[in-house]
């Protein structure tokens, strides 16, 4: 990696950490990296007690895995990890397995900051690209993925981790899409310069659409070339007070993603109104 590719990426970085109001820094030895577990515990409460040990923290942050805390003033009020993966290809890559925000401070832009110092960190240790997994239902992940950070998304896993204890995801199927995040690619880029990545979904077929807040699935040839998915509004409210009607939305969804990304399609957009564009391109070459 080029050091002007890596002094522009701690330059984007640094402007977005600096609009957020906060500091980023990598957190070195068990004390500090406990400042980002209690940010873990603190989003996903476990009946199993902790979402990663201290110990398995401190030998994977010594064999070269990203564990940062994000700092206003002198309180931690997010962090992130990540260690290093590779894909069915053989290609190395940076995965982001956890990345949080304490309630209070969200919606502040902090959680984009976050992901772009992720990005620096990459860049300047050699990777090009970072994955993650989210939970396609949550509009405001697809939002901050697709529009502020410029990701495509390819592959679909239904129930990926299985029954998770945590309070939030606890009763619902763990189906996760994986972000790919090509670290240098003009969306990127233009995405790093703020620009406005969301778009129109005017003239695309709907394939699943919200009707009084209901899912509502339409037949469409997989051989159409876009189609739009919506997204109930927040679905995690949706969950806590009808988890019937969040098991429909998670099924519904399911059927449309899923046998279109297994299929060659991918998630190219957003709309400003929550819904995917779904796309049926040749997936562009990776490296």
């Amino acid at each position: 990696m080029t050091q002007s590719v890596v002094a522009r990426a701690i330059a984007d970085a640094t402007s977005r950490s600096t609009a957020a109001g906060v500091s980023i820094r990598i957190l070195s030895g068990t004390a500090e990296q406990n400042f980002a577990r209690n940010i873990f515990d603190e989003v996903w409460p476990s009946a199993e007690g902790t979402q990663i040990t201290a110990n398995l923290l401190q030998a994977m942050a010594h064999n070269g895995t990203y564990v940062s805390g994000v700092f206003i003033g002198d309180e931690v009020v997010a962090a992130a990890f990540a260690f290093p993966g590779v894909d069915n290809a053989g290609h190395l890559h940076l995965h982001s397995h956890m990345a949080a925000v304490k309630e209070k401070y969200r919606n502040r832009n902090i959680g984009s900051a976050l992901k772009w110092h992720q990005r620096a960190w990459a860049l300047e240790h050699g990777y090009e690209t970072i994955t993650w997994t989210f939970d396609p239902l949550v509009r405001r992940n697809a939002k901050l993925n697709l529009i502020k950070l410029g990701v495509r998304v390819f592959e679909y896993f239904p129930d990926f981790y299985g029954d998770l204890p945590d309070a939030l995801n606890a009763g619902d199927p763990t189906d996760r899409v994986i972000a790919r995040w090509e670290l240098s690619t003009n969306q990127v880029l233009a995405a790093a310069s703020n620009q406005n990545l969301e778009q129109s979904g005017s003239g695309i077929a709907v394939a699943l659409e919200k009707i009084d807040g209901k899912p509502v699935q339409h037949e469409i040839s997989l051989n159409s070339s876009q189609v739009l998915c919506y997204l109930p509004s927040d679905i995690i409210e949706v969950r806590s007070q009808e988890p019937a009607l969040a098991l429909e939305w998670r099924l519904a969804l399911r059927n449309q993603l899923q046998p279109r990304l297994d299929a060659g399609w991918h998630i190219s957009g957003f709309t400003s109104d929550g819904a995917y564009i779904v796309s049926n391109n040749k997936r562009e070459k990776v490296r």
